[in-house]
């Protein structure tokens, strides 16, 4: 039994602006990569993404969505769907945290999430299945998580982090290899950024959270927003490999991540198992942009999901 987690921030809900303008103005936070504008924007294309998964993984058993309250979920979102489980942050994020605008934050705490399976799924809502996907591109028949392996030691790794110019980020990164140092000790090394839907295991990143909880816990104090102190959820799927938890497959064989911006083609990844579609501060044109990715998943998915309210008609 598999499900499938997914995240969803809707910009455009007031009371969820006014908080994070009210957190904003209290940690006086500059840093783009915490609270840049690509972090929250809304697209108006998350209904695709549900007609994705119910056209091309017939195979999962529910979508678990998260999001910070209801008054963020979508109004063309029919709730009464016996396959959705909506769940709002302070049903599993540690109230301390609370609340929060940091999606790693979010991310972390997902085993946590009561009657979520023990294989699961995580997506963010720009993760697009285009085409049929099988569960064996995630799980064995034995629930053994699939990954990528593309170890890296993790000295020459923490060399090359320290080139970037994404602080915030590669610190991160750095915790997380920190973390995994302590796990899993001379076993540890570091693997590339797995921006796709990714296979975890629910009871293994509880039994790890529970064993560092305070730590865990600690690492999201210092801000509402991602912050250089942050553990990240990349740290279990890289424990799973640190520990040889994991059967080698390439996720990435028949999918793609893009950057989105004006003279994207988007026709280009049409006969992509999976793509993420996704917002950077290097988005040229917003509008011109949206309107071109709306219109290739209105030619992929022209038809309503069953997630879809049938009385809505408004995008």
């Amino acid at each position: 039994m598999i499900d499938i987690v997914v995240t969803y921030c809707n910009d455009k809900d007031i009371e969820w602006k006014e908080k994070c303008k009210y957190y904003l103005k209290q940690e006086n936070t500059t840093d783009r990569q915490a609270t840049g504008e690509e972090r929250y924007r809304d697209w108006d294309c998350f209904k695709y993404w549900f007609r994705g998964v119910e056209k091309n993984c017939e195979w999962v058993n529910k979508i678990f969505l998260i999001v910070a309250n209801p008054s963020q979920l979508p109004k063309w979102l029919d709730t009464s769907n016996p396959k959705l489980r909506v769940v709002c942050h302070d049903e599993f994020i540690p109230k301390e945290l609370l609340p929060t605008f940091n999606a790693i934050t979010i991310e972390l705490f997902i085993n946590r999430i009561k009657d979520l399976s023990d294989t699961y799924i995580y997506c963010n809502d720009d993760f697009y299945f285009l085409n049929k996907v099988s569960s064996d591109m995630f799980f064995t028949s034995d629930e053994i998580p699939k990954y990528k392996d593309t170890a890296t030691p993790l000295t020459k790794y923490r060399e090359e982090l320290l080139k970037g110019s994404d602080g915030t980020f590669y610190a991160i990164l750095n915790n997380n290899m920190d973390f995994q140092l302590k796990v899993s000790g001379n076993k540890a090394r570091s693997y590339g950024i797995d921006h796709l839907p990714m296979a975890h295991k629910k009871e293994f990143e509880k039994a790890v959270m529970d064993s560092y909880y305070t730590e865990f816990v600690n690492s999201h104090k210092a801000s509402k927003f991602r912050h250089k102190s942050n553990l990240s959820l990349q740290v279990f799927t890289n424990l799973y490999r640190d520990l040889g938890n994991y059967e080698k497959y390439d996720l990435y064989y028949n999918s793609a991540y893009v950057t989105l911006k004006s003279d994207v083609n988007f026709n280009e990844y049409y006969n992509c198992d999976m793509v993420c579609f996704n917002d950077t501060e290097q988005l040229d044109d917003y509008e011109k942009t949206k309107a071109k990715l709306i219109a290739f998943f209105e030619e992929k998915f022209p038809s309503k999901s069953s997630f879809e309210r049938s009385d809505y008609d408004k995008s």
